[in-house]
């Protein structure tokens, strides 16, 4: 599966993630596999899995950030409890999803439930090095936001009698929004649905994740990781390619993690 030139950025890096899992759905499952996307978002990667024959369902939650540009059916669904009769799907998916959820506890016993007894789970999960880099990538990210705001070209000369009001009500709102925003974001984020900043770096690791789907009944069938190099800041944004991207990975580490598991159940 190659990305063709005229992706888009983000498009190239869901691409690439897809590629990895194509090549896993070939070894293990059926033609036409019943594959459920959890977390899908604007629905783009169900829809590019259908174009190479799997049978794909999409779920999100209805406040998603992406429900509003849907590309492809997403039910809505409560982040808790899938739509679906018991053992539906060859496949669940999901790519960087289940650090949000709340009640992860009941989503897994929900994953066991709809899963057939011979499918499998992918997941992508963020690893410790991605959020290492986002928590060093974050000031330099804020220091070139504030730059390209004060430095940001003003349009057109038109209007000269009205030139003064309007640049000082325009400069009032632009310094206004700019350090409400500075204000806002002078500490990181937590990425997930708990904890602080700092202890997703602990949480993050690939220990903890195997720790983790261990105690919810899962086996770890196969592991490796994304094999892209990425920061939640995305402070070098499309000035780096994937290709770049996943040549820097072997050095700094990779954005996520990739699970393949099998229930114990």
């Amino acid at each position: 599966m190659s990305i063709p030139p005229n992706a888009n950025y983000l498009e190239s890096i869901r691409l690439f993630e897809l590629r990895l899992i194509l090549e896993y759905l070939k070894d293990i499952a059926p033609e036409r596999a019943r594959i459920l996307e959890v977390g899908a978002g604007t629905g783009w990667q169900a829809r590019e899995l259908a174009t190479h024959g799997y049978q794909v369902s999409a779920i999100d939650i209805p406040t998603s950030n992406h429900s509003h540009a849907r590309v492809w059916e997403v039910i809505d669904f409560d982040g808790r409890y899938i739509p679906f009769e018991d053992h539906t799907f060859d496949i669940i998916y999901s790519s960087n999803v289940i650090e949000h959820v709340e009640d992860l506890n009941t989503l897994n016993h929900e994953f066991h439930r709809v899963l057939k007894t011979t499918g499998f789970v992918f997941h992508y999960v963020p690893t410790s090095s991605w959020r290492a880099w986002s928590l060093l990538a974050f000031y330099p990210s804020l220091l070139l936001d504030v730059f390209r705001r004060i430095y940001r070209p003003t349009r057109g000369t038109s209007n000269i009698n009205n030139s003064n009001f309007q640049s000082s009500k325009t400069n009032s709102c632009t310094w206004k929004c700019m350090l409400t925003k500075l204000y806002r974001r002078l500490i990181p984020h937590t990425h997930g649905s708990s904890g602080l900043c700092l202890t997703e770096l602990y949480r993050y690791r690939r220990t903890t994740w195997l720790d983790y789907f261990q105690s919810a009944d899962w086996i770890v069938i196969n592991y490796t990781c994304n094999r892209l190099f990425l920061t939640g800041e995305m402070l070098f944004g499309r000035h780096l390619s994937i290709h770049a991207r996943a040549k820097l990975s072997k050095l700094f580490g990779s954005t996520a993690h990739f699970f393949i598991l099998k229930s114990k159940i």
